[in-house]
């Protein structure tokens, strides 16, 4: 009973070590800098975005209006060249009006051509963020699959040492078995230690010599509870 005793606590340290070690993987780090990567990039392609479509409105309104200036000298010349203007006071108001909508339609297109020159930069600046963004998914999904292999084997061993420890629970005294599971959040791998004929191995503390006497002439190997430090001791 004593040695099962020692086993059940021996797989419960191990299941324990099990579970801390599926809670802290080292990858779980690498996968929190890769996702914060991740949202960085897509960030800045939604910032970029963001900008780029002003520009791309910009332009089109750009492009209008040099149209819209276009087609009303376009009008005024083929009245200009039309033979309805006689006067000749009238045809240098005319001849002033389309050069200065010409002048307005070529500055409008000037800037046309400047958004649309920062649209291809802005777009070229997208391409790449989505490059390193493409590459930030693929660190995450390669992360992500390792790390769900890692949890797989710790969980395939987690379940074979629960299973080793439910084998062993029917060999050990209910009240004895409560009693560990009520100290073990104190002491947790040492709540049930052997004693070796001089002292009990888990205590921090000397046994006085008439407790050892005591533990000494006990009748029968049963466990018994150090007076020194409450731990469980196995004979």
């Amino acid at each position: 009973m004593t040695n099962a005793l020692l086993d059940i606590q021996h797989l419960d340290v191990a299941a324990d070590q099990l579970r801390h070690r599926r809670d802290n993987l080292q990858e779980r780090a690498a996968l929190e800098q890769a996702l914060s990567d991740q949202r960085a990039e897509q960030d800045q392609i939604d910032k970029v975005a963001v900008v780029r479509v002003d520009v791309a409105n910009r332009q089109r309104r750009l492009e209008n209006e040099a149209q819209i200036v276009s087609d009303r000298a376009d009008t005024d010349e083929a009245k200009l060249y039309g033979g309805d203007v006689k006067g000749l006071k009238e045809l240098e108001a005319l001849q002033h009006e389309i050069a200065t909508l010409r002048k307005r339609q070529s500055g409008f297109e000037d800037e046309a051509l400047e958004a649309m020159e920062e649209a291809e930069v802005l777009a070229v600046q997208i391409a790449e963020l989505e490059a390193a963004r493409e590459s930030a998914d693929q660190r995450v999904s390669a992360l992500q699959a390792e790390i769900g292999a890692l949890e797989a084997e710790i969980d395939a061993e987690l379940e074979q040492v629960v299973a080793d420890r439910s084998a062993k629970v029917g060999e050990v005294d209910d009240a004895l078995l409560a009693e560990y599971e009520r100290l073990r959040p104190a002491f947790g791998a040492a709540t049930a230690v052997q004693f070796n004929g001089s002292r009990c191995v888990g205590c921090p503390s000397i046994m006085p010599a008439m407790e050892v006497d005591r533990l000494k002439h006990l009748d029968g190997t049963d466990p018994v509870s150090c007076s020194e430090c409450g731990r469980i001791v196995l004979r």
